[in-house]
């Protein structure tokens, strides 16, 4: 995503990724849209991220993780190109391209009810499938070196490599953490390794 981002014509303008898991419905809103001073006990005036992200770029990582009325409220900002603060009744015009991920197939999350039909089509201008570490055997070396490489500068080692036996016994397993799994692998056994 940041690639898409970085090589093309919104890289000068904000890149701002949101984990749609890691918030409450309940704040996801405030955040996403934006808030007026008194719109709920507490509440500030505040930006939200579709103005934050103004002309540039907007991830929603597992999109299926927000709630359908919420995904009801994103589409028609993505049909309309304006956002309504909480509280507020002004609308104001945004221009952000949506980068959405989705970390179950959509045809299952729609079947469930978990995914609007409609937002997904809406979203889904250009998809990118991205099969689990565990359907793509061959990646996990290729993946091995480059996080060696990565820890090597941020932990000060020089290990060059894992030997043959312990490449074959993580090729064997299915990696249900994907490729996150992996790469916390390959940090805990570089912090136990001389």
């Amino acid at each position: 995503s940041k690639s898409i981002h970085y090589g093309g014509n919104r890289k000068s303008k904000p890149f701002i990724p949101i984990n749609c898991a890691a918030i409450p419905s309940a704040l996801l809103e405030g955040i996403l849209f934006g808030t007026e001073k008194g719109s709920f006990t507490g509440a500030e005036k505040k930006k939200g991220l579709f103005e934050a992200a103004n002309y540039g770029t907007l991830l929603l990582d597992e999109l299926n993780s927000m709630e359908p009325y919420l995904q009801s409220k994103l589409l028609r900002v993505i049909e309309d190109g304006y956002v309504m603060p909480l509280g507020s009744n002004k609308h104001i015009k945004v221009d952000v391209r949506i980068i959405a991920t989705l970390n179950e197939r959509p045809e299952i999350l729609i079947s469930e009810g978990r995914l609007r039909k409609d937002l997904f089509y809406r979203l889904s201008v250009f998809t990118i499938n991205i099969p689990p570490l565990r359907e793509r055997k061959e990646d996990i070396a290729v993946f091995i070196d480059k996080f060696i490489k990565y820890y090597n500068k941020i932990l000060g080692k020089t290990i060059e490599g894992i030997e043959g036996p312990m490449l074959e016994k993580l090729t064997e397993y299915s990696w249900p953490g994907n490729v996150r799994e992996l790469r916390n692998v390959v940090e805990f056994a570089m912090n136990m390794s001389n």
